[in-house]
């Protein structure tokens, strides 16, 4: 590597930072935007706005202090979910503190980053910084360095009687990120009761605003893109990791800059492994391959799997098998009932149905059994800015959630392993899906394997 190492970059970027601070400019549609600013989220600013209102009232006369991780030496920075929900900021070590009323801090909430630009942009990004400019760009009031913030809120912490933060807390908290907060914290106020922010926000996260619908369907899209990638270069003696570039490649089309979640490619055994990490397996004609995965969009997820017949043809036992998990999967979409059904009442109606259909399959002790023996995990879980999100399980379905449907079944002794997931928000008639356009039946999977990629 010629130049310093990244570590000694940081320190650089420290010293440099602290005597040049870049100007933002912001307003026109083709002016400059620093790594960072809310805008790039594509969310308004009174969403946000409300947001951090919503959990300064939920936290009572307690405080709220949440301190988002470095950007590390290598790699894309991506900041902490609760972090981005409330601000928008998309930048490395950047807290916000909110505060209840009467507090010393004189104002309702502030935010703390680290000086970045100049001549620092030699060697790394110019992330958003302190100043009225952050101001403007973020709403929130003040804006100021982040190595003020522990003075600064010294006498709101001695005066909280609970402080919420980043989780983990308790003994899952050494050694963490979490931990050495919670030190700080308790040097300042031993009295302090210090809990885990997730159990405020998690409800709030799972009614998407329009803008993060927007943002769900943007990384459907990309999802969908890889995927297409994905079927077309599914063949004999393709590797899993070759298909896992296609994949990638589709997803950096899209403007997809991260995925969700690391690439399931899982072909013959490796289908029946729920979680397979892509590997430099060949594939066989005859075997299926489950691909499961995800692009992020503006910190948000999309998550689709497809299940694709090595050689372009299933075979009809795998199609008979295939179809019950496409029958079972529009079942359920169909099945949702807003302020009525839950994700429990998806996964009940998902393992009837397996059972009661007329199919058989042998199980690892060699009787026969009837599916839902295969049927290995739920049906659904919460999507947004995680690709698992926040939020109870058994929280009863609204207008604005949005959830994965993805029922599978796992033969290993057949070597048939198939998942179909699509992503869906429920609205005021039941659940939309927000993945169109990806075949799901069998014949369109076949036809998807011998198109040719026309943009």
């Amino acid at each position: 590597m010629i130049g310093p190492t990244p570590r000694k970059t940081g320190l650089l970027l420290l010293a440099v930072a602290a005597l040049i601070v870049p100007a933002l400019t912001r307003g026109a549609a083709d002016g400059p935007r620093l790594v960072g600013d809310p805008s790039a989220s594509g969310q308004p600013l009174a969403d946000f706005a409300a947001r951090r209102a919503a959990l300064r009232k939920a936290a009572g006369n307690g405080m709220v202090l949440l301190i988002g991780g470095p950007a590390g030496e290598e790699g894309k920075f991506r900041p902490e979910s609760n972090l981005f929900y409330l601000t928008g900021v998309s930048a490395p070590s950047a807290a916000l503190a909110i505060v209840p009323p009467d507090d010393p801090l004189n104002a309702n909430a502030a935010l703390y980053l680290p000086p970045t630009g100049g001549a620092a942009t030699r060697f790394g990004e110019a992330y958003l910084s302190p100043g009225p400019d952050a101001v403007a760009a973020t709403g929130i009031d003040p804006v100021h360095r982040l190595w003020d913030m522990w003075d600064e809120l010294t006498p709101s912490i001695r005066k909280a009687p609970r402080v919420y933060i980043l989780g983990p807390v308790g003994e899952a908290a050494r050694y963490t990120h979490a931990g050495r907060t919670i030190d700080r914290i308790r040097a300042i106020n031993p009295d302090a009761e210090i809990l885990d922010v997730g159990r405020l926000i998690a409800p709030m996260r799972l009614r998407k605003s329009a803008a993060e619908l927007d943002a769900i369907r943007a990384a459907g899209a990309a999802t969908i893109e890889g995927m297409e990638g994905a079927a077309r270069s599914i063949r004999p003696g393709a590797t899993e990791l070759a298909v896992e570039g296609e994949i990638l490649a589709g997803f950096r089309r899209k403007g997809a800059a991260r995925e969700g979640f690391p690439c399931i490619v899982g072909s013959g055994p490796n289908a029946t492994v729920l979680h397979h990490t892509s590997s430099e397996r060949a594939m066989a004609a005859g075997e299926l391959v489950v691909v499961d995965i995800g692009a992020e969009v503006r910190c948000f997820s999309g998550d689709v799997t497809r299940t694709f017949p090595v050689g372009g043809k299933f075979t009809p036992r795998q199609r008979q098998v295939y179809d019950l998990v496409l029958a079972v999967q529009k079942a359920a979409s169909e099945a949702v009932v807003p302020g009525k059904t839950t994700l429990g009442d998806l996964n009940a109606l998902a393992r009837r149905l397996f059972r009661e259909s007329p199919l058989r399959a042998r199980a690892d002790d060699g009787t026969e059994r009837t599916m839902d023996t295969f049927f290995a995990h739920s049906i659904s879980h919460w999507l947004g800015m995680d690709v698992h999100d926040v939020g109870s399980m058994a929280a009863t379905l609204e207008p604005g959630m949005v959830l994965t449907i993805e029922p599978g079944l796992y033969i290993p002794g057949e070597g048939i392993g198939i998942r179909i997931e699509d992503d869906f928000a429920v609205t005021d008639r039941g659940a939309e899906k927000l993945t169109p356009g990806l075949p799901s039946d069998a014949a369109g999977i076949e036809k998807l394997m011998r198109s040719k990629r026309t943009r």
